[in-house]
């Protein structure tokens, strides 16, 4: 499945790794974890990753963006992860490479690239980076695998969503083989401020039941709601 995008990714000594735009743990942990494969595998490569900033999964090495000009993506390969239309697609400028290739899971809305996989089958981007990675018989570093198993906890929703199936964990234990922490990684993951607990627990005082029905609401005044910004 993914001949293509190797044989590309060997063509072109410049690669700049895209994703959407306000990137979940699944879109950062497949870019950071594909570049740190082609880095390890591919030697003589300059790799790139480019997009907006991301508070919430600053902890993952790797998630500060490189800033580049235009002029780098004269004679370069652009590689768009985790996004169904060209929309969603943070940094329009891939659209100035030599050459487009993209790797995503939702369903199919359109073509935008040169090189297509789309494969709905997968739980995460991240998983397809992880099967990128096994069936290409790629060197796994710790640090690729962390990225791109942080993708794949994320977007599986700690392997509990409908779309995890045996293939998931099949991955997650080659991820798991590279060394991953996971005691450190769920930990950022999953700790959250007092302030945000606190928060929560307001909300949750707030809920009411609609006249012994199964259904439950949490009203918010107007004045609430700009109080929380």
């Amino acid at each position: 499945m993914f001949e293509q995008i190797i044989k590309a990714i060997k063509e072109y000594d410049k690669i700049i790794i895209h994703r959407h735009t306000n990137p979940d743990g699944d879109a950062l942990g497949s870019q950071i974890g594909l570049k740190e494969l082609i880095k390890d595998n591919f030697s003589g490569k300059t790799v790139y990753t480019v997009g907006d900033a991301t508070k919430r999964y600053a902890f993952m090495d790797g998630s500060v963006m490189d800033e580049i000009g235009d002029d780098a993506y004269d004679g370069a390969l652009a590689i768009i992860l985790d996004s169904a239309t060209k929309e969603l697609v943070n940094d329009k400028r891939f659209e100035l490479a030599a050459c487009t290739a993209r790797i995503d899971h939702h369903i199919y809305c359109e073509t935008f690239t040169d090189i297509e996989i789309v494969d709905t089958s997968f739980e995460s981007c991240a998983g397809m980076i992880a099967a990128l990675a096994r069936e290409s018989e790629l060197s796994l570093s710790k640090r690729s695998a962390t990225a791109i198993f942080t993708g794949m906890v994320t977007d599986s929703g700690r392997f509990r969503y409908d779309g995890t199936s045996a293939r998931t964990f099949e991955l997650a234990a080659y991820l798991l083989g590279a060394g991953v922490d996971t005691s450190s990684l769920y930990t950022n993951l999953y700790s959250e401020e007092l302030a945000s607990v606190q928060k929560r627990a307001g909300f949750v005082q707030k809920i009411q039941i609609y006249k012994n029905s199964p259904v439950a609401y949490i009203y918010n005044t107007a004045d609430e709601v700009k109080a929380l910004g």
